[in-house]
């Protein structure tokens, strides 16, 4: 980083030079306001001026770049914002001179002879060539890192879904939801009917959810009631599930399978029976969806933290924002961010 804004520095100090010296000694202007160009104070301000306005210009190009990835429509905005900026260094060229001009109490500041516009124009046109190689190849290494993020992005998905599927669809979970839906078919036929829907609905949401990146917070929601209740008939109402959600929130987007992972996460390491209920809470929080749980955890319990660290790598190629995960007090939390915008 250091590197670049050094580089960056010396081209627009070159770039301004170079403007400064052509204009100065071709621009067909009268001795005195040539001698008012050639003193120190104004090239300082022209190599500040050409930096500052370079920078600018570079900040404006990250920022049009994020805004153009993200939405192909804006187009013609990227654009114009890029004539805007190159008119900029136009004016700038002819501003120098006009300021010198009248510095030099020269008769018709504003006017130039032919020759003078023409090598105006010439160091305009030698500008837009160097600044657009510039941005050009910004624009290069900003599409090479989006390529990339895609690519890293893909990755990460196609492992979440192949753990979301391990989870859901392995043995043990399928010979414990069967075992419970023989015992509810014998001992609460009504019940087994709501059992099945519920164990239905998970299976479906699982297989429609792996083709896609983000998810509204209501779908999620929805899903994870179902999940829920496949648990807490198996665990004899020992489960619960607090939600405080705002209904503005609903359409907040997340990765998918995010509740699954966390719920997964709580029943996986904690002992949970009628002695220990297990109270889970999920709410809205500075623009994070908290999840969170008392600990009660089995003994010899250990865990690998993959699921966790692949949400992780998720949200901060999705979101651009990493999960938060705090163990205090005997509590565990959860902060996953959120797309709201």
């Amino acid at each position: 980083m250091k590197w670049n804004t050094l580089l960056y520095s010396l081209l627009f100090s070159g770039l301004g030079i170079f403007s400064f010296l052509l204009l100065a000694n071709y621009t067909n202007l009268t001795p005195q306001v040539t001698n008012t160009i050639h003193t120190p104070g104004a090239f300082v301000f022209v190599v500040a001026t050409f930096n500052i306005l370079g920078y600018c210009t570079l900040r404006i190009s990250s920022w049009m770049n994020r805004l153009y990835s993200n939405n192909l429509r804006w187009k013609w905005k990227f654009i114009a914002v890029y004539i805007g900026v190159m008119l900029l260094f136009l004016l700038l060229n002819y501003g120098l001179l006009v300021a010198a001009k009248l510095m030099g109490r020269a008769e018709n500041p504003f006017t130039f002879q032919i020759g003078g516009i023409r090598i105006l124009l010439v160091v305009w046109l030698v500008e837009l060539v160097i600044l657009g190689l510039l941005l050009a190849n910004r624009s290069i290494k900003n599409a090479l890192r989006l390529q990339q993020k895609a690519a890293q992005l893909q990755k990460e998905n196609n492992a979440a879904r192949y753990t979301a599927l391990q989870n859901q669809l392995n043995p043990h979970f399928l010979f414990n939801s069967l075992n419970t839906l023989i015992a509810e078919i014998e001992y609460n036929p009504s019940n087994a009917v709501r059992f099945t829907r519920n164990l239905s609905d998970v299976y479906r949401y699982v297989l429609q959810s792996q083709d896609k990146t983000l998810i509204t917070l209501g779908e999620e929601l929805e899903f994870i009631q179902s999940y829920l209740f496949l648990h807490e008939v198996r665990l004899g109402n020992c489960i619960a599930c607090n939600i405080t959600i705002p209904t503005e929130a609903m359409e907040y987007q997340l990765p998918p399978l995010t509740l699954q992972l966390l719920v997964e996460n709580v029943i996986k390491h904690n002992s949970i029976n009628s002695n220990k209920p297990m109270d889970i809470t999920i709410q809205i929080a500075d623009h994070f969806l908290v999840v969170s749980n008392p600990i009660h955890a089995k003994k010899n319990d250990t865990t690998s933290g993959v699921g966790l660290q692949n949400l992780s790598n998720r949200c901060k190629l999705m979101i651009g924002t990493d999960i938060i995960i705090n163990n205090e007090n005997q509590i565990f939390t959860v902060k996953v961010p959120l797309i709201y915008e």
